[in-house]
């Protein structure tokens, strides 16, 4: 059937080219015939009856003396021409009383013109066909035929798809059997039901995965809390109760605010400022970074943000002998400028969600984090960059074309845009609400979505863009699924029993209060080697050891903020143990 239609097509097109030929007859014979009818001479020559030519069909002298000898063949009518004597496909020549048939006229007259792009068209069409075949050959592995020149047309090759591969089967194998062996192979304390147990092995399988990853942290936060509710271990209720959670939303929209610093370039426009100010040596340029992403942090609580968008760009465009210097005190010194704020990172949240969830009083949550790190914050945001310089000295110290270098962007960047000042605006009304909140009213999630509302109003930000920050929206999905598995296991009693038996385990050895403290903080410390993430750190261990800690003692305020920002400090001790030193 395609190739019947193939056909009806090609004859519907020549008798449409054959058609339009017939008015270019008419122009060419009254152009190269004579006026006046004369005899055929021809005639008598070839033994036929002598016939009178109409003049528009009879050729001028003119007309065959610029007629190239290619041309002196048949005519179009098989007749011969009644000047030359010869064949002429530069004249029309017709018998007397004859029609011009346009069919035959086109036949002849272009015939070669028009067969050559005839062909050219085929053998385009075929190359095409070829090709196509080929891609699909690709694919099922056959080896096609070439189609016939009158054939139908070829099927469109089908795309090829990619399986994905996000799953690490050892390592699915490994967190997997140790649940598994939690489950069946260790005895159930008598504190703990059956729903407690299966969820303990839950939880530890889920850890476990984060630390190994065997597939990306989201997939397989979601791959535990199907099976905690396949088993009837969790509600669904239970399961997705921390969806809600203010703590989890906060921690997304202000992914939100890192996309705008980016974006704006407000951010780069902050750090060669201080690179411009403080600059002339690699120790003072250092400091001045410290300084920038210490006011950076309080709208950018993504280590990663701050070091990906705006502090490690710029320490790439600098001398390559200061690198490895100013991206190993930037490393370090995040740990300093985590700690001043509240709103200095993303665990920061999390860990004072947990402590007010174990029943510890803050009355202002930001006043009193403030209060009790800005004095060990700022001696380590002074010492780290000093103590690096010791360590690991640069190969350059001296840097004074950075200051100069700096201003030059500073002056290409020019004054603050129309954008960036909305953002300024949307981010300062953010950080002041974080700060006065209490006092009216307004809790930190909600300043946080004020200000995100804010960047849609003025255009900082559009809600597609907004969805395309898939690292805020994967955050959402494992951290409330950590969360919620994390509050679980308190309601059904397993922190405290876990807690009870580390502490009565603490207390027989007779360390003291202080002397317990000292160990579950270095034990809470090294124990992030098994992490590669310090929000999953804080979800998986910042529940238990703060119950450790209390149960031996400790200071309900001291427990809960000292944990806090020991999270903080461990964010240098491996190259994976955040996404900025992995970066």
């Amino acid at each position: 059937a395609r190739r019947k239609r193939g056909r009806l097509t090609r004859a519907r097109r020549r008798h449409r080219a054959m058609s339009s030929a017939l008015s270019t007859c008419a122009v060419m014979s009254a152009v190269m015939c004579a006026p006046t009818a004369r005899r055929a001479p021809s005639a008598r020559a070839h033994g036929a009856k002598t016939t009178l030519m109409p003049p528009r069909f009879q050729p001028s002298a003119a007309a065959h003396a610029t007629t190239s000898a290619r041309a002196r063949a048949r005519c179009a009518f098989g007749s011969r021409c009644a000047t030359c004597e010869s064949g002429c496909r530069s004249c029309v020549v017709a018998s007397a009383g004859r029609k011009v048939d346009s069919r035959a006229y086109a036949r002849g007259l272009g015939a070669e013109s028009r067969g050559d792009a005839r062909a050219q068209r085929g053998r385009a069409r075929r190359r095409r066909r070829r090709r196509v075949r080929s891609v699909g050959d690709d694919v099922s592995g056959g080896d096609g035929e070439e189609e016939e020149e009158g054939g139908g047309a070829g099927v469109p090759a089908r795309a090829v798809v990619q399986e994905a591969d996000d799953l690490n089967v050892a390592a699915f194998a490994l967190a997997v059997g140790i649940g598994l062996g939690i489950r069946f192979g260790v005895t159930r304390p008598t504190e703990l039901d059956p729903q407690a147990w299966n969820l303990l092995s839950i939880f530890v399988s889920t850890v476990i995965g984060l630390v190994i990853k065997p597939m990306p942290i989201g997939a397989w936060a979601f791959g535990a809390l199907t099976v905690a509710l396949a088993t009837k271990t969790l509600t669904f209720t239970q399961g997705l109760s921390a969806i809600t959670n203010e703590v989890v939303w906060l921690i997304v929209v202000t992914g939100f605010f890192a996309r705008a610093f980016i974006k704006t370039g407000f951010g780069d426009r902050l750090a060669l400022l201080f690179v411009s100010i403080a600059g002339r040596t690699t120790l003072s340029l250092a400091y001045g970074f410290q300084i920038a992403e210490a006011l950076l942090s309080p709208a950018m609580p993504s280590t990663t943000a701050r070091a990906a968008g705006v502090f490690v760009p710029v320490i790439k465009s600098l001398d390559p002998r200061t690198r490895e210097y100013l991206i190993g005190q930037q490393i370090q010194g995040t740990s300093a400028t985590s700690t001043f704020l509240l709103s200095g990172a993303a665990q920061n949240f999390l860990a004072m969600q947990i402590a007010l969830a174990s029943g510890i009083p803050f009355s202002n949550p930001f006043n009193a984090w403030f209060v009790a790190a800005s004095v060990p914050a700022l001696v380590s945001l002074l010492a780290t960059p000093l103590v690096i310089y010791m360590i690991d000295p640069p190969e350059l110290k001296d840097t004074p074309d950075a200051p100069l270098q700096a201003a030059k962007k500073l002056k290409n960047m020019g004054p603050l845009s129309s954008i960036e000042k909305k953002m300024c605006l949307a981010l300062g009304s953010t950080v002041f609400l974080w700060v006065f909140g209490v006092q009216l009213g307004v809790t930190a999630v909600v300043a946080a979505m004020i200000g995100m509302c804010g960047m849609l109003i003025f255009g900082v930000l559009s809600w597609d863009e907004a969805l395309g920050q898939k690292g805020s929206w994967d955050t959402l999905i494992w951290f409330a699924v950590l969360v919620g598995f994390s509050g679980q296991l308190n309601t059904m009693g397993v922190v405290s029993w876990l807690s009870g038996f580390v502490s009565t385990s603490l207390t027989s050895m007779d360390l003291g209060v202080w002397g317990i403290f000292a160990a579950l903080h270095v034990f809470y410390f090294f124990l992030h080697y098994f992490f590669a993430s310090q929000s999953a750190h804080v979800g998986a261990l910042y529940p238990a050891f703060l119950a450790m800690l209390l149960q031996a003692g400790v200071p309900p305020a001291l427990a809960a903020l000292s944990l806090a920002f020991n999270t903080n400090n461990i964010g240098g001790v491996t190259h994976y143990a955040r996404g900025q030193a992995a970066g």
